[in-house]
């Protein structure tokens, strides 16, 4: 017999430690006046309601930029992977054409090496290979949310009314090099000095969101590696962007629950992952 495989789910209750910036590319992308991704919603009371939401695309990004660095901490392959699989491991890879195709076999092996590709998946060498993941958007926790979450939210909790209340507005100037270099010019509007101001729409530290990941017929390992990226997310993680400029920190409680199978202790990820380092190394080097 194989080795038992375990289907879970993650409930996240995520606190913003401080504000949270996802801009909407798609109706800004030029303006200096930065909106928050919206979606149209449907209120119980059937009403369409414009709500903040943070993709779920976004924050599968983010877990999978996580693992890689778990990951790349174990098989210590700094400058020796290809392009393509650098891109794989830490973009999910790209799909193009290939002389040398991967197949079924190889995909096999490939996962089995390196279980964050068996977790999330990807494109490489002209195959799009399935992961076990299926990663929720992030909703805002506020009275006209409830219906959205995948869990309701804690009791006791204080909710928001609303989720205008939750969104919020700052203000940063930058000005051109040419102010540094003079100095001495009078007043704002001098030659020389052209402050820009950038507006930026945000979900207000201290906002509470909800988030769920679903986990499939993975092996233990695979399992285990899962449940060391979403501890570090939830101590050392983070949502949205600006990260450097002190936006999207965040810290989470998990909530695991085993749907199948049974989650095996002492399982290490690590131990198994670097006995077989050589052969992933290979397996990685071989994508293009």
């Amino acid at each position: 017999m194989g080795e038992p495989l375990i289907s879970a789910v993650f409930d996240l209750d995520i606190t913003a430690t401080t504000s949270i910036v996802h801009r909407d590319d798609t109706r800004n992308a030029a303006s200096i006046q930065s909106l928050f991704r919206r979606e149209k919603v449907l209120t119980p009371a059937g009403e369409v309601a414009v709500v903040p939401i943070i993709s779920g695309n976004a924050w599968r990004g983010i877990l999978r930029r996580t693992g890689e660095t778990l990951l790349a901490e174990v098989l210590d392959y700094d400058g020796q992977l290809t392009p393509a699989a650098a891109h794989l491991l830490r973009n999910g890879g790209f799909l193009r054409k290939s002389t040398r195709e991967m197949t079924p076999e190889q995909e096999r092996e490939l996962k089995t090496l390196v279980p964050l590709i068996g977790l999330f998946g990807g494109a490489a060498n002209g195959r799009v290979m399935s992961g076990k993941l299926v990663v929720s958007k992030v909703v805002p926790v506020t009275a006209d949310t409830l219906h959205l979450l995948p869990t309701p939210p804690p009791d006791g909790v204080a909710i928001p009314a609303s989720v205008h209340t939750v969104l919020g507005q700052e203000s940063t100037s930058h000005s051109n090099d040419l102010s540094d270099t003079n100095p001495t010019v009078d007043g704002e509007t001098g030659e020389g000095f052209s402050p820009i101001r950038l507006d930026t729409e945000t979900l207000i530290a201290g906002t509470r969101l909800s988030g769920q990941i679903r986990l499939t017929h993975a092996t233990p390992v695979e399992y285990a590696l899962l449940a060391d990226i979403l501890e570090h997310f939830a101590t050392h993680g983070h949502l949205g962007g600006r990260t450097a400029a002190g936006h999207g920190r965040i810290h989470a409680t998990l909530n695991p629950i085993i749907t199948s199978g049974t989650a095996l202790s002492g399982v290490d990820w690590r131990a198994a992952v670097a006995a077989r380092r050589d052969a992933a190394i290979i397996a990685l080097t071989n994508l293009t």
